[in-house]
């Protein structure tokens, strides 16, 4: 029977993690379904999911602590299930650029909290303006909406914030390939 593993590693940002990790997990006969990975100033970050037999994923999860110790990184595991929806949903990319300031991503995430809308996916990152040096946010996401909400209200509700906040945002459905 298949089984599922989060892994999230933050450990010292040097050549070589991401190699170590995965050779890892394929020793074990597990493999990396989803990953996210990123340079933060000198530490590097990462979350994986693996999947393998539930045999397999209970030798890696114990071996990948004696990897993190080597390695001196800092190691959470975690067995989770394919995520499973009790109704349909549809899915949108959501993608702002604006300035950096602090109430950005709160004030995203409780307007979707309260329209009882899912974040699945979150990225963002700052970055300074070229010929300004203005401090810039660029963020992406990716939401569930359940198909009994209204779009164009949604759509309307979500732009009159973006207004608020002074935001360059886009709201498109998910294409599929």
């Amino acid at each position: 029977m298949e089984q599922y593993l989060v892994v999230s590693l933050l450990g010292p940002n040097s050549i070589g993690i991401l190699n170590a990790v995965s050779a890892h997990v394929k020793k074990n006969h597990c493999w990396i379904i989803r990953a996210h990975m990123t340079s933060l100033g000198s530490t590097f970050g990462m979350l994986l999911q693996i999947n393998g037999k539930w045999n397999h994923i209970a030798k890696c999860e114990s071996s990948l602590a004696l990897l993190a110790k080597k390695n001196e990184y800092a190691i959470q595991t975690l067995r989770c299930t394919p995520p499973t929806y009790s109704e349909k949903l549809i899915a949108y990319n959501i993608d702002i650029i604006t300035t950096q300031r602090p109430e950005i991503i709160p004030s995203l995430s409780q307007f979707f909290m309260q329209q009882k809308i899912n974040i699945s996916d979150l990225h963002c990152e700052s970055f300074s303006a070229r010929l300004t040096s203005t401090e810039m946010l660029s963020l992406t996401m990716k939401i569930h909406i359940p198909v009994d909400i209204s779009l164009a209200e949604l759509r309307e509700e979500f732009i009159n914030l973006c207004d608020e906040l002074n935001l360059d945002a886009v709201m498109e459905p998910e294409r599929g390939i």
